[in-house]
């Protein structure tokens, strides 16, 4: 893991991972932040406040700011007496109190989770009954509708960072489509299956 010196009017931190809008590379939307714990807590708190985060990577200097965003702080004191400080918007926690429900952030190291995370963030938000074996295909349908998802841009790290935003009477639709066209991956979980669940009666 490789840590960027952070800097904010005379406070120094380090950062281990960034991921910014990726249009404009200075809206931070999810940061990880390490050091002295007040000086980590000094660099958030400046962060959410506007007031002068700079950093440099790969000999390009960025400005940072907030989104517009409500985000939730945790900061956790490590064994070396230092501490780690996660910075990442509330949308992307579960049953949060945030209003916009049609719209959720996944951040994850491991890519191979990535539909699987999707489709419990989704369930959570959605009024329609969504079976689990529609993970793929209800990914496949947002990746065509057009910036459902939006993948962020990592400055440093391994962390990877998305936005879905959907409208919630079109998705019904969809389904509904899908489901009156009786596709297969979205029908399949509609069969009976039997006693034994492979179609066949089980009398034993």
């Amino acid at each position: 893991m490789k840590l960027q010196p952070i800097h904010a009017l005379g406070i120094r931190a380090y950062c281990s991972d960034l991921i910014v809008d990726p249009y404009e590379h200075e809206t931070v939307y999810f940061i990880s932040v390490c050091g002295y714990q007040a000086t980590v807590k000094g660099i958030i708190a400046k962060l959410l406040e506007n007031h002068g985060i700079n950093i440099e990577i790969h000999g390009t200097a960025y400005y940072l700011t907030r989104s517009n965003l409500s985000y939730r702080f945790q900061v956790k004191k490590l064994p070396s007496g230092l501490a780690h400080g996660i910075l990442l918007p509330k949308l992307s926690l579960p049953k949060n109190d945030e209003e916009n429900q049609n719209k959720f952030f996944i951040f994850t190291r491991d890519k191979s989770h990535l539909v699987s995370l999707f489709f419990r963030h989704l369930d959570e938000r959605c009024e329609i009954p969504l079976h689990p074996s529609w993970d793929k295909w209800l990914w496949n349908l947002f990746e065509k509708q057009e910036r459902w998802i939006i993948e962020f841009k990592t400055l440093t790290g391994d962390y990877k960072g998305y936005l879905f935003e959907f409208n919630p009477k079109q998705l019904h639709d969809l389904i509904s489509e899908a489901i009156s066209n009786r596709e297969q991956e979205v029908t399949a979980c509609m069969k009976w299956k039997g006693g034994n669940n492979n179609g066949n009666y089980d009398f034993t």
